[in-house]
């Protein structure tokens, strides 16, 4: 840990002659503001009025390197087989119709039906597997405990889904209907427009309704819906 020595006042010559000794690769040179504040500066940001901060041995508090997370570092691959291979992963998560349904929409009812999906071909190839193994003998009580992970979560996201769709209650949270309501919205003012409402007229029906959608619209939309249901 660095240890700051007692700050004393410096002249324009004892800074510049703090900065000249900095070490080589410094990035940051750590100072005290006129506001009693102590920053970390690049050199060259150094101001008049900032003093900078030294450690017991005399020297400048330094940060060396960039501030901040390390960038990420891309590995290149062992071989060109490995290449192959990465890049082949690569284009098959890109393509994947799950992941092209998450990046479209992910509220989507499709994004559920992919997922859905993708666990019943895993369940079929962990039962391919117990089976395979049944007819070489193995032990396969792995394998059946996989698929009945497997065969479980596809069975919670069903039944949850279901209770969705049966609730008959569309989420008035969601983005999507927010969408929605305003491009609803949008078009009575348009058809308004085109039938020759008069501006002011058209503006005194909006924000007559604007007060009809105010607390308590919702809830009681949400009554209606469960009752329709």
């Amino acid at each position: 840990m660095t240890v700051q020595a007692k700050q004393v006042q410096q002249t324009q010559s004892d800074k510049q002659r703090l900065l000249r000794s900095l070490p080589q690769g410094t990035n940051r040179v750590q100072v005290l503001t006129a506001q009693g504040k102590t920053r970390f500066k690049k050199p060259d940001e150094v101001g008049p009025t900032d003093q900078i901060m030294i450690n017991s041995a005399g020297a400048p508090v330094v940060m060396m390197g960039k501030p901040g997370r390390k960038a990420k570092v891309d590995l290149a691959p062992l071989n060109e087989n490995i290449g192959e291979v990465m890049e082949a992963r690569s284009e098959h998560v890109e393509t994947h119709q799950l992941v092209e349904a998450v990046q479209d929409n992910s509220e989507s009812d499709a994004v559920i039906e992919h997922i859905l999906a993708s666990m019943a071909a895993e369940a079929a190839a962990l039962e391919f597997e117990r089976m395979e193994g049944e007819r070489h003998g193995r032990d396969t009580s792995n394998i059946s405990s996989k698929r009945a992970r497997v065969l479980k979560g596809m069975a919670d996201v069903w039944l949850k889904r279901k209770e969705r769709l049966q609730a008959g209650v569309i989420d008035m949270d969601t983005p999507a209907f927010t969408t929605l309501f305003a491009y609803t919205m949008q078009t009575v003012r348009s058809s308004m427009e085109d039938a020759g409402l008069r501006p002011e007229h058209i503006e005194t029906v909006f924000t007559k309704l604007s007060k009809r959608l105010g607390d308590g619209w919702k809830e009681e939309a949400k009554v209606k819906m469960r009752a329709k249901a």
